[in-house]
């Protein structure tokens, strides 16, 4: 898998979270402070005042040191606060870089098994060639010992033949008369070969019909059984398609929910919103987020883009088909809809 190129200003935190903390701190000193000063406006009821004499307002002295040590308490909270999320931001770094390590070592076993396959291929295709000249050769050699047997047959024809002819000039009578029965008995034997081969010619004729019909017959059922499949199977994919979208869909409103949760901007200013592109892991660990439609106003696109790592790891479905399917996806965010 190819990773996006890195954003590092997504990652450093911007002037708007350091305004987030600056607005926190600057809170809680008010919170500290209305806890600690009191004012009684009431005049005292254990002895009547001196006519004439004005009402003394009592008033609880504020102790600087208190204020002064929740101050650092707040800093150190707030310093850890970011500390975390600086590491967690480092841990995912480290995870992307492990898995690009782990892809380009995929890609290297992949070529070296693409040179071994065309190593094979070429190995295979010589043994092809040496066997295809190794039939040739056996073809040629059986064809020359035909032909030598067949001079051998006429060789000793001839020479059958010759003693035929000579024991016809010893008994010309007996050759003569054995020549006419064997005349006839080889017509007798000719026509019954005739036949029997205009018989199994015929034979074999319809035969080759039936079974021509056979081949045409399996054809069209195996064309039908084709054209049926193929109907199942998009059926099929169709219906898929269908489920994974209503899943995709599930999971992403799970997603904008999360982000929303995660999102705060005390000088948000309602309308704002912005497209976020967001790449993550199995598992919903968030790899890389950043805007890639502006809202006009950067603030509010960094604690976009941060609301997304805060939300890490984000709800993606288990099974490794649906969760290719939205590994990288885009969205508006517009958190003035609210969590819901």
């Amino acid at each position: 898998m190819k990773q996006a190129p890195r954003d590092d200003n997504a990652e450093k935190p911007g002037s708007g979270r350091g305004r987030g903390v600056y607005y926190s701190a600057l809170l809680h000193v008010l919170l500290v402070l209305i806890f600690f000063v009191g004012l009684d406006w009431t005049t005292s009821r254990e002895a009547p005042m001196p006519a004439g004499e004005s009402q003394v307002m009592q008033a609880t002295a504020v102790d600087a040191g208190a204020v002064a040590r929740e101050m650092n308490k707040l800093k150190a909270a707030e310093k850890a606060k970011q500390q975390a999320a600086d590491q967690q931001v480092k841990e995912s770094e480290k995870r992307r870089k492990n898995e690009e390590k782990e892809l380009a070592k995929l890609k290297t076993e992949k070529e070296n098994l693409q040179r071994e396959t065309a190593v094979e291929a070429q190995r295979l295709a010589e043994q092809k060639e040496h066997l295809q000249a190794q039939r040739e050769q056996l073809a040629a050699e059986k064809q020359q010992a035909v032909a030598e047997q067949k001079k051998l047959d006429e060789k000793r024809q001839a020479e059958d033949l010759k003693q035929a002819l000579v024991k016809k000039q010893a008994d010309a009578k007996k050759v003569e008369e054995d020549a006419k029965t064997k005349a006839a008995e080889k017509k007798k034997q000719e026509a019954e070969a005739a036949k029997k081969r205009a018989a199994d010619a015929k034979r074999q004729a319809e035969d080759a019909k039936k079974q021509a019909e056979s081949a045409r017959q399996a054809a069209q059922a195996k064309a039908l059984a084709d054209e049926l499949a193929s109907e199942e199977s998009e059926l099929a994919a169709a219906a898929q398609g269908r489920a994974d979208q209503s899943q995709l869909a599930r999971f992403t409103a799970a997603i904008l929910r999360q982000v929303s949760n995660n999102f705060v901007a005390p000088d948000f200013k309602s309308g704002l919103k912005c497209t976020l592109l967001v790449r993550m892991i199995p598992g919903g660990e968030v790899v890389d987020a950043r805007v890639v439609k502006s809202s006009g106003n950067p603030t509010f696109d960094r604690q976009a883009e941060l609301a997304v790592r805060k939300a890490s790891p984000l709800p993606v479905p288990d099974e490794p088909r649906l969760f290719q399917q939205m590994k990288e996806i885009q969205f508006e965010f517009d958190p003035s809809e609210g969590p819901s």
